[in-house]
């Protein structure tokens, strides 16, 4: 449900001043024609357009397929975690080359092993060859994210980076809405060669990476990549993210948020099929369910058909609300605040899984969706903003990489514990715990840090000139 970093002393390490040139005059507030004028950016969004594409459906895809093969939710939410471990492990050294080498040839690079891994999958029906394409796949989002993400500010200017950010994010959030409401019926249609789609569209990705520019790190000398500079890097990114105190409250924030989505993030499926559509069956037929029903292949498949479907919707209006909530807060960023939009963004993202303790209705969880997809959006891109802002070119893939490491190790700590909490207590106890959690920690976190109104103070007087 999160989005940090575009699926980073008071004082930067070194100035700003050697931002490109495409920052625009200060007497003029950028639009986002200005934004549409950088035919670089615009690549790199259509890129990002049809990569989006098939994640979308490859996120809903694998959980279909992987609850389809196992019937197990903690066998879904191991290969959840299996996917996410690389971004611990190689994330950090992707963002130490993404400082030192070409970031073009790795996001280039890593486009080819997604799409060629995923060719694979169709092929597996065991759980332990899952688990090795997730770690690859994973291993290698991790790796394309952080040159990309280092380069984006480079691409734009930091005064159209919020603006294209909320382009960046309208492209992902737009194809989160369509992707969910395909996925289930084509993977109903196709079964485990939808898979194939995604494939292709990573290929395509890395096609118009090719044809785009892509600036690198700027650095006064130039190293040889030795086991001890990747240690000294890896050092100074992890460094970056204690040292500065805006990215410190930022990681202190996203400590508690990750913990508590992760748990009941993906209990999302499991909870429409194996808690509210037996009710609803119940309802339906009007008496309890026979054991020829039970036991009826028929029967079930049927009931597992709605659930994919709902789940997609589900995850389609969430994508809507933060596709509005992206655009109202790119068009009006200064008069909501980003204070405002990490408060009401943390609150939402809380209520959303508090509710599931009076296990609502399909149409009560859309309404809750759509409200929290939108001040989600409005979180997301603040967070953007925030690190862009406070992160230099020099050292960028190194602390985003840095930043996505720390979150992911309670975000396999979430994966790995939420399946296994679920057959012990129950998806819906699960869930609503989670909740509770989270609004608890977000309160006292609002609390302690008085509104998040650090996250008003001016990063650089560049920007602010």
């Amino acid at each position: 449900m999160v989005n940090l970093l575009d699926n980073d002393s008071d004082t930067p390490l070194v100035t700003l001043e050697s931002e490109p040139i495409t920052d625009l005059p200060t007497e003029r507030e950028p639009t986002y024609l200005d934004v549409f004028k950088n035919r670089d950016f615009m690549k790199l969004l259509s890129g990002q357009f049809f990569s989006n594409f098939g994640d979308a459906i490859f996120r809903i895809a694998i959980q279909l397929y992987v609850y389809e093969v196992t019937l197990s939710i903690t066998a879904m939410t191991l290969i959840l975690a299996a996917q996410t471990v690389p971004w611990i492990i190689i994330g950090p050294i992707a963002g130490v080359f993404a400082d030192r080498i070409s970031r073009k040839a790795i996001m280039i690079g890593a486009d080819i092993i997604r799409g060629a891994a995923i060719l694979i999958l169709p092929f597996l029906n065991s759980i332990y060859g899952i688990a090795i394409i997730a770690f690859i796949l994973g291993a290698a989002s991790a790796t394309f994210t952080a040159p990309r993400s280092a380069a984006i500010p480079e691409i734009t200017g930091l005064r159209l980076y919020v603006k294209a950010i909320s382009l960046s994010q309208l492209v992902f959030q737009t194809l989160a809405v369509v992707g969910p409401l395909f996925a289930a019926p084509i993977y109903i249609l196709l079964g485990s060669s939808t898979f194939w789609i995604t494939s292709g569209c990573f290929f395509v990705s890395g096609i118009i990476i090719f044809l785009t520019t892509i600036p690198s790190a700027s650095r006064d000398k130039k190293e040889v990549i030795t086991f001890k500079v990747v240690l000294r890097d890896l050092k100074e990114g992890f460094g970056y993210l204690i040292k500065h105190p805006t990215v410190r409250m930022l990681l202190f924030l996203f400590t508690f948020l990750i913990i508590g989505t992760t748990f009941a993030g993906p209990l999302l499926l499991p909870y429409l099929f194996e808690v509210k559509h037996n009710a609803i069956s119940i309802q339906f037929f009007n008496t309890p369910l026979s054991l020829t029903q039970i036991y009826d292949p028929t029967f079930i498949s049927g009931l597992k058909d709605i659930s994919d479907r709902e789940f997609g919707f589900l995850g389609a209006i969430i994508a809507l609300g933060s596709v509005m909530g992206n655009l109202v807060f790119g068009r009006f960023e200064k008069k909501i605040g980003r204070p405002l939009a990490l408060t009401l963004g943390s609150l939402a993202i809380s209520m959303f899984y508090f509710v599931f303790l009076f296990k609502p209705g399909f149409y009560i969880l859309l309404a809750v969706g759509l409200v929290q997809g939108f001040l989600n959006g409005m979180f997301s891109l603040a967070i953007n903003a925030l690190f862009a802002e406070n992160v230099p070119n020099e050292v960028r893939g190194r602390a985003y990489s840095a930043t996505n490491a720390y979150i992911q190790v309670f975000s396999v700590l979430g994966l790995s514990l939420s399946g296994l909490t679920a057959d012990s207590i129950g998806i819906v106890v699960t869930m609503a715990g989670a909740g509770i959690f989270l609004l608890s920690t977000t309160i006292i976190i609002i609390i302690f840090t008085k509104f998040y109104k650090f996250a008003s103070k001016p990063s650089n007087p560049i920007l602010e000139a």
